[in-house]
C-alpha cells in the first residue's frame, strides 16, 4: 500500500510538472545583464512603452517582489510556445523563490502566437481563463491590425491592474502615475474559468477518482498503465525542478495560456 501511495504521489507531481523542454532550451536567449522587465527582441514596442514597463515592474517588485516580464521574440525557431516560455521564465529566474510570484508576456511576432506564463503563487490572481480572456479582448484586436506596441501595452496593462490587485496597492502606492493604456481585467465569465476557480473538495474529489484508477491499474493489470506513464514523464524530462538567477529564482510553472492570431 506504501508504495502504491507514493506512485501516485508521484505520478501525481510528474503529470503536473512535467514539460519536455529540450528543444526549446536551445534557442532561449541569456539572461539580460541589466533590467529583465522588458525585452524587446522583435523590435515592437516604442521607446515609451519600455520605459513605462519597466518602471511599473520595477516599482511593483519592490514593493511585492513579484515580477512581470515582457518578452517579444521574432519566431520561436520551432520550439512550442509553452515549453519556451516556461524554460525563459526558470532560465531569467522570474519572481521571488519562496513565492514563485512571476509573470510572463510572451509575443512570437513572425509565429503570430503569445503567451501569458504565470507562476504557482499569482495563480489564484491570474487563472487561465483571465489570462485568455486579457490576450482575446486586450491584444488580440490590436496584434490583428500589426499594432504590437499597444497590443503589448494594454495586456501588460490588465496584468498589473489584475497583480497589485491582488497585494492590495493601487498604482498611486507604486509612484510612478497613472499607468498608460490602463485596460482594466476582462470582465465576464467562461467555462475556462469556471474550471481555474473549482473549490478545493472538487480538485480533491479528482484527486480521489485518479487514485482509483491506479488502484485498478494496480489489481487488473499489474502497475503496466502507470509504469508506462511514469517510464514517458521520466525520459521526457521534469517540469517540477527549481529556476535559477532572477530576483530570486522563481521557477514558474503554475499555469497561463497562449493564443494564436
Amino acid at each position: 500500500m506504501k508504495n502504491l501511495l507514493a506512485l501516485f504521489l508521484l505520478t501525481l507531481q510528474l503529470i503536473f510538472s512535467w514539460s519536455p523542454l529540450g528543444q526549446a532550451q536551445t534557442s532561449i536567449p541569456p539572461k539580460p545583464a541589466t533590467s529583465i522587465y522588458v525585452q524587446d527582441y522583435a523590435k515592437v514596442l516604442s521607446p515609451q512603452t519600455k520605459a513605462t514597463i519597466n518602471a511599473y515592474s520595477s516599482a511593483i517588485a519592490d514593493k511585492t517582489k513579484a515580477q512581470i516580464v515582457v518578452v517579444t521574440i521574432p519566431t520561436l525557431d520551432g520550439a512550442a510556445l509553452d515549453d519556451f516560455s516556461l524554460g525563459l521564465m526558470r532560465k531569467w529566474g522570474i519572481g521571488d523563490k519562496e513565492k514563485n510570484n512571476g509573470v510572463l508576456l510572451l509575443v512570437a511576432v513572425q509565429d503570430r502566437q503569445s503567451r501569458i506564463e504565470v507562476g504557482y503563487g499569482l495563480e489564484g490572481a491570474l487563472p487561465d481563463g483571465l489570462t485568455g480572456r486579457i490576450q482575446d479582448q486586450a491584444m488580440l484586436p490590436l496584434f490583428k491590425q500589426g499594432n504590437y506596441d499597444k497590443g503589448v501595452m494594454q495586456g501588460y496593462s490588465s496584468i498589473v491592474n489584475t497583480v497589485i490587485k491582488e497585494y492590495k496597492l493601487t498604482t498611486d502606492d507604486l509612484k510612478v502615475g497613472r499607468i498608460a493604456s490602463g485596460q482594466q481585467e476582462p470582465q465576464g465569465n467562461n467555462f475556462a474559468m469556471a474550471l481555474a476557480a473549482l473549490p478545493w473538495w472538487v480538485k480533491l474529489l479528482l484527486f480521489i477518482g485518479f487514485a482509483g484508477l491506479l488502484i485498478v491499474d494496480q489489481v487488473f493489470f499489474g502497475g503496466m498503465i502507470l509504469s508506462t506513464i511514469l517510464m514517458m514523464f521520466l525520459r521526457g524530462g521534469g517540469r517540477g525542478g527549481g529556476g535559477g538567477g532572477g530576483f530570486g529564482g522563481g521557477s514558474g510553472g503554475g499555469g497561463g495560456s497562449d493564443r494564436r492570431w
